[in-house]
C-alpha cells in the first residue's frame, strides 16, 4: 500500500512537522499526563513523547523518538486542526514534498488513522473519496487537479501559517529530580552511617526477635486452628474506574475507519475485548490489511464467519487490571432506591435491576458456607456520556463491580452490566469473628513473649550464680 508507517515527518515551508501521531480524547483536564502514561502502558508502549491540544474537545497525541519524532517538533495535524477550528469537521489532502498529506478532523477531534502521508496519489485519492461517504463535512480540501466536486485547494503551508501547531514534549523529564534525589540519598546515607550505627544494629536484632515471635504465633495459630475464612468476593473487585478507562481506550481504538467494512459493535469485559464488523462493498482482505498496517491492535485475533467474509470479528485479551476492596454499606432496599433516584435525576429510563447471590465455601473447612446477595444492574445510554462519566456517578456506591461495557455503533449507545453486593447482618458477624481471631492471636503472642522473657531471666540468674 502507498501509505507507509515509516514516514513520520513532513517538510512544509522549510520546517519539519511530526505526523502519524496516536490521538486520544482527554477525559480529565487536570490529569492529562496520567492519562498519557496509562495509554502508553495499555496501547502504545513505544511512545515517549506527547503533545496536547486544548479546545472544545481537548485531545493528546502520542509520538516516539524511535519513529523519528523529536521533542520540540510541532505536530502538523494539530496546526491544521487549529487553522480550521471555526468548523467541527474537515477532511483534507494536501500535496507536500513527501507525497499527499491526509488529515481528518471529526467533531473537533483529529482521527488517529487519518493523520498520515500517502506516497501513492491513487491511494490517497481513494482514501479521500471513501471519507466523503460520511456526510456533513465543514471543510473538504483536496488538490484542484483531482476535480472533485465541492472541494477547494488550500496549501499546507497556508494552513500552518494560520494555525498553531503544538510541540512534542517528553513524557518523562525528571533529570533534576533524579540529581536531587541522588544528592539527598548520599547525604542521608552518610549521616545514617555516621550517627545511627548502634540504632541500626538494635533495629536488626529487634527485627530478628519480631520475626521469631511471628513464627511462633503462626505455629500456635495453626495448632489451635485459628485460620481466617475465604475472603468475601468484594475484597478483590476490579476497580470500576480502571476497567472503564481501559475499555474506553480499546473500544475507541477498535473503531478505526476501514474502507468497505462497517463496525457493528464492541463488547469489553473484564478480561477481553470482542469487536464485530459487517462487510459492505470492500474486499474481504482489507480488514486483515488494516491490522497489518496498524489500524487495529497488533495482538487482536481476527476471524471470519465463513468463506464469503460477510462478517468478521476480532478478539483481544486485556491486561491485568487493578483490584480494590470495596465493602458494601447499603442494604438491598437502600441500594435499589439510590440507583432508581440517581437514574431518575439523570433522566435515564433504561435501568434494569435484578437479584442474585454467590456462595463461598472453604476447602479447609467443610462446615463453612457463606451466601453473599447482590443486585444486578444493566442500562444503556447515549454517546454524549462516556464510561468514565458514569463511574463518577457510581463510584460512591460501595461493593460495585462493572462486568462489561458494550458499544452499539449503529445506535451510538453504550450498555453497562454489573453487580453491587448488598450489606447484610452476616457482614457484621464476620467482622466480629475476625476481631476475635485477632484478639486470640494477640493473646497467644503475649503468652509466648512472657514465656521467652521468663526463660531469659532464668538463664541470666543461672549465669550469675555460676
Amino acid at each position: 500500500m502507498g501509505k507507509t508507517k515509516e514516514l513520520k515527518t513532513v517538510e512544509v515551508g522549510g520546517k519539519t512537522y511530526a505526523v502519524g501521531l496516536f490521538w486520544m480524547p482527554v477525559q480529565n483536564e487536570k490529569s492529562v499526563l496520567k492519562e498519557v502514561k496509562t495509554t502508553i502502558n495499555t496501547v502504545d508502549t513505544t511512545a515517549n513523547l506527547y503533545c496536547l491540544r486544548r479546545g472544545t474537545s481537548s485531545q493528546y497525541g502520542l509520538a516516539s523518538t524511535y519513529a523519528g519524532h523529536k521533542a520540540g517538533m510541532p505536530s502538523g495535524a494539530a496546526g491544521i486542526a487549529s487553522a480550521l477550528r471555526d468548523k467541527s469537521s474537515a477532511v483534507c489532502v494536501m500535496k507536500v514534498k513527501q507525497g499527499w498529506w491526509f488529515v481528518t478532523i471529526r467533531n473537533n477531534l483529529i482521527l488517529t488513522e487519518e493523520d498520515t502521508v500517502y506516497t501513492d496519489e491513487r491511494e490517497a485519492q481513494e482514501a479521500f473519496r471513501s471519507m466523503l461517504s460520511i456526510p456533513d463535512w465543514g471543510y473538504k480540501i483536496a488538490p484542484a487537479e483531482w476535480g472533485i466536486e465541492d472541494t477547494k485547494e488550500i496549501s499546507a503551508e497556508d494552513l500552518l501559517k494560520k494555525g498553531f501547531a503544538t510541540e512534542l514534549k517528553p513524557v518523562n523529564d525528571n533529570t533534576k529530580q533524579i540529581i536531587f534525589l541522588l544528592v539527598l540519598v548520599v547525604t542521608a546515607g552518610y549521616w545514617y552511617w555516621d550517627k545511627k550505627q548502634k540504632e541500626a544494629e538494635e533495629a536488626r536484632l529487634n527485627e530478628i526477635r519480631r520475626q521469631e515471635q511471628l513464627r511462633m504465633q503462626q505455629q500456635e495459630a495453626e495448632r489451635k486452628k485459628i485460620t481466617p475464612p475465604p475472603p468475601a468476593p468484594w475484597t478483590t473487585i476490579i476497580n470500576p474506574e480502571d476497567i472503564a478507562k481501559k475499555c474506553t481506550i480499546l473500544i475507541v481504538n477498535s473503531t478505526a475507519t476501514i474502507p468497505g467494512w462497517e463496525l457493528e459493535n464492541s463488547d469489553c469485559k473484564q478480561n477481553s475485548l470482542s469487536v464485530n464488523w459487517k462487510r459492505t462493498y470492500g474486499s474481504p482482505g482489507w480488514i486483515f490489511e488494516a491490522k497489518k498496517f496498524g489500524y487495529l491492535p497488533e495482538k487482536m485475533v481476527l476471524s471470519a464467519d465463513d468463506n464469503s467474509y460477510k462478517t468478521a470479528s476480532g478478539n483481544l485479551s486485556l491486561p491485568d487490571m487493578k483490584t480494590i476492596n470495596s465493602e458494601p454499606i447499603l442494604t438491598k432496599f437502600e441500594l435499589q432506591k439510590k440507583l432508581n433516584d440517581l437514574f431518575h435525576s439523570l433522566q435515564v429510563e433504561t435501568l434494569r435491576l435484578g437479584d442474585d447471590k454467590i456462595e463461598v465455601k472453604d476447602p479447609e473447612n467443610p462446615d463453612y458456607q457463606r451466601i453473599y446477595p447482590y443486585t444486578t444492574f444493566e442500562f444503556s445510554d447515549g454517546v454524549f456520556r462516556l464510561p468514565l462519566d458514569w463511574m463518577n456517578f457510581l463510584k460512591e456506591i460501595k461493593g460495585l463491580e462493572l462486568q462489561s461495557i458494550y458499544w452499539n455503533n449503529k445506535d451510538k449507545t453504550w450498555t453497562y452490566k454489573g453487580r453491587i453486593f448488598e450489606y447484610t447482618d452476616e457482614i457484621e458477624k464476620e467482622k466480629e469473628e475476625a476481631k476475635k481471631r485477632e484478639e486470640e492471636i494477640a493473646r497467644l503472642a503475649s503468652e509466648n513473649g512472657n514465656s521467652e522473657t521468663q526463660k531469659t531471666n532464668e538463664e541470666n540468674v543461672n549465669e550469675t550464680q555460676n
